[in-house]
């Protein structure tokens, strides 16, 4: 017959648990987070480059783009309508990236993750005593206040 668990083997395996629990967080948010920067620097960067066509060009652009396409409308107005809908994508990706926080959420996931890393060791090795290593787990848990 085995043993029960020892205070510190469940504090071990809580531990874990919640070490897995932040890696399937960051699974998640980590590519989230990349397309909305991903997707407000492109959109920027392509509303840019829209409207500097004819401003740096001027008619000659105007003329030789007419000739390449027709859109049934002044090719000036589908450039700045183009540019007009990328920029809006461009501020709502950076919009929906701040009002998360997604950033800050990460890295605060991240060095609780290294914490309770350390924490498991010590645990582990018998390098920390029990009440102490429940204080820094609790301590920890509240850095994380978002998962």
């Amino acid at each position: 017959m085995s043993a029960p668990p020892t205070d510190e083997m469940v504090l071990v395996n809580k531990i874990k648990a919640k070490r897995k629990e932040l890696e399937s967080y960051l699974a998640k948010t980590e590519p989230r987070n990349s397309r909305l920067i991903n997707s407000s620097i492109i959109a920027g960067a392509f509303a840019a480059a829209l409207t500097a066509g004819p401003g740096v060009g001027g008619e000659e652009f105007i003329s030789t783009a007419k000739d390449m396409v027709s859109f049934g409308i002044p090719v000036w107005q589908a450039l700045c309508l183009a540019a007009s809908i990328l920029s809006v994508i461009a501020v709502i990706a950076n919009g929906m990236l701040k009002s998360h926080s997604l950033t800050t959420k990460i890295t605060k996931t991240r060095a609780c993750d290294a914490k309770l890393e350390g924490l498991e060791t010590m645990l582990e090795l018998n390098q920390v005593d029990l009440k102490q290593a429940t204080q820094l787990y609790t301590q920890y848990l509240t850095e994380i206040s978002h998962i």
